[in-house]
């Protein structure tokens, strides 16, 4: 044993640790083939076991309904003897499970509902698209989830690269039992044959005491939040290449994602990221702004029809937009540079505040800012629309802006004199067509280091330099009450420093009297200690004189003097 102990366990667990669990199947029969031997140790454990069977299982048959029933009819069986409840049955249709916002809304609530921490779900790596659109729906609702929820993908009709696995010996006659439940399907196949091979086999790199394991690659909510891409890394380049697809486009705007590329090594995360977007119609259009040398990138990216265009030469960043906004097919379209990415729902979210909101043409969400190793820098664009702070300076980068393309029919282009804001000329120009339609909510990634693209890290003068030539191009445009507002707004600024410097100033006074004071206080405490300490001298001194013998001897004398005083 050696390197391959990083590509395969060489031990296996006796249980994943779990309270609650939620297996997840797409059809009745993979949550006892995948995962059957783990539920069966879960339940004998007092775990709190939930199993979910998303589609009818009726593909193909001639009366639906009744196979449909006979599947559940078989899946309940298994359970019982697997020791756990009877199965939830969504009876969504067999073949028609879709990546996108429905189905992992659907589950993060079946999730929540039983506060499951952990879940089951088929791996990337299945041939049926039901498998692979669940996998990829369990990923990101697990996602979401956050820290405490760990997903478990296993394996059925592919086998995957597993990180665990699971010693099942002790129950492998009760699953191989449980697999025999599902005679409809046996008929067809000798599916349980197939697993009990694929569950021995798993036991290659284990003590020959072991006599059947189940394989998972287990990841926690944190490492999928970290590292969501690198699930997708193989799997997501097999899929570009064959065209398969995990959903099928619904009768729904397209939206055109313009990439322009220099063919970068960060390409393939903008393109990945662009492949595991939830909205499911969108067309990737590639610009080679590089020119001759540009790798080719394929026709897809992930379930994404994808064309390159641009071949005869190097283009500069805004020849290169234009281009895109050229060649867009989409009734939307948004700008990602080839170094920055999107997180999954960013486009959907921008589409559906659109579309909840009818009169806007132009939709923005925010955007966080990691260094060349992806760590985050603590800096996010994240500000409410605002035209004359638009004005005085961009703060919306290039990629969080979904736009209409009437709007380039309108006249909207990129300035190719501009080599450095050409964006923000560009939302100057959207922004006389409209507001623009803010969205709270975190959906993009901006790297910022040695390597990425203008925006953040480039050299003052040439930024002050090209302000001068933006603002003088719109200052030729802009009326009086424009420039006014400007003006004021600047005013207003400077109002909010001066204020800002004035109360510094009377909080430094402020604390230099409070200061003065307590040095004050302590000196009245300190004369007060030594006045304290005379008193009791003076009051010692009293004691020893009245308990004195020559004060009593003279007691008749003082009393004498005073009658005699009194008497005069």
């Amino acid at each position: 044993m050696g390197a391959e102990q990083k590509l395969l366990p060489y031990a296996a667990a006796p249980l994943i640790p779990a309270a609650r669990v939620l297996a997840l199947a797409p059809h009745a029969d993979d949550e006892v083939f995948g995962c059957g031997g783990a539920l069966a140790l879960h339940a004998a454990a007092g775990a709190a076991v939930k199993v979910i069977v998303l589609s009818d299982g009726a593909f193909g048959a001639a009366e639906g309904g009744l196979q449909a029933a006979v599947r559940e009819a078989e899946s309940q069986a298994a359970a019982a003897v697997l020791g756990y409840p009877p199965p939830e049955f969504w009876r969504l249709p067999d073949r028609g499970l879709e990546y996108g916002e429905a189905l992992i809304g659907r589950l993060l609530d079946a999730a929540r509902a039983h506060a499951a921490d952990l879940v089951y779900a088929p791996s990337l790596y299945e041939v049926h698209p039901d498998h692979r659109a669940l996998a990829m729906a369990a990923i990101e609702a697990v996602r979401r989830l956050g820290p405490g929820v760990r997903l478990a993908m296993y394996e059925v009709g592919g086998p995957l690269r597993p990180n665990l696995l699971l010693d099942i010996s002790a129950v492998f006659e009760r699953k191989r039992e449980a697999m025999r439940c599902f005679v409809s399907q046996l008929a067809r196949q000798r599916y349980d044959e197939h697993v009990a091979a694929l569950n021995r086999y798993r036991t290659y790199t284990l003590p020959p005491e072991t006599v059947a394991a189940e394989a998972f690659e287990l990841h926690g909510a944190e490492d999928i939040e970290r590292g969501l891409l690198t699930l997708y890394a193989s799997e997501g380049e097999r899929q570009r290449q064959c065209g398969v697809t995990a959903s099928a486009a619904r009768d729904i705007p397209l939206v055109s994602v313009i990439i322009r590329s220099m063919d970068r090594p960060t390409l393939q995360e903008a393109l990945d990221s662009v492949a595991l977007q939830t909205y499911p119609n969108i067309e990737v259009v590639l610009v080679n702004a590089k020119g001759a040398g540009h790798a080719e990138p394929g026709a897809w990216c992930g379930r994404f029809p994808m064309r390159m265009v641009g071949q005869d030469g190097p283009l500069r960043r805004s020849g290169a937009a234009n281009l895109g906004l050229d060649s867009a097919r989409g009734e939307y379209l948004v700008l990602l540079d080839d170094d920055d990415w999107f997180m999954p729902r960013h486009v959907a979210g921008l589409v559906e505040a659109l579309g909840r909101n009818p009169g806007h043409k132009i939709a923005y969400g925010c955007v966080t800012c990691v260094d060349e190793d992806r760590r985050a820098l603590g800096k996010t664009f994240c500000r409410a629309f605002d035209r004359v702070r638009l004005r005085a300076g961009n703060f919306i980068p290039v990629h969080a802006v979904l736009f209409s393309r009437s709007l380039v029919g309108e006249g909207c282009r990129f300035d190719e004199t501009l080599d450095l804001y050409e964006d923000w000329d560009f939302w100057l120009q959207l922004s006389e067509r409209g507001d623009f339609l803010f969205v709270n909510e975190a959906s993009a990634v901006y790297r910022i280091g040695q390597g990425a693209g203008f925006g953040v890290n480039f050299d003052l003068e040439q930024a002050k330099a090209a302000t001068r030539r933006v603002l003088a191009k719109w200052r030729e445009r802009w009326d009086e009450a424009t420039l006014y507002e400007l003006t004021e707004r600047a005013r207003q600024l400077d109002d909010v420093s001066m204020s800002e410097e004035r109360l510094k100033a009377e909080l430094a006074e402020a604390c230099a009297a409070n200061q003065a004071l307590q040095a004050e206080t302590e000196g009245l405490r300190a004369e007060n200690q030594g006045l304290r300490a005379q008193t009791e001298g003076l009051r010692a001194e009293m004691r020893k004189i009245v308990l004195s013998r020559s004060w009593r001897v003279t007691r008749p004398l003082r009393w004498l003097g005073a009658r005699l005083r009194g008497i005069r």
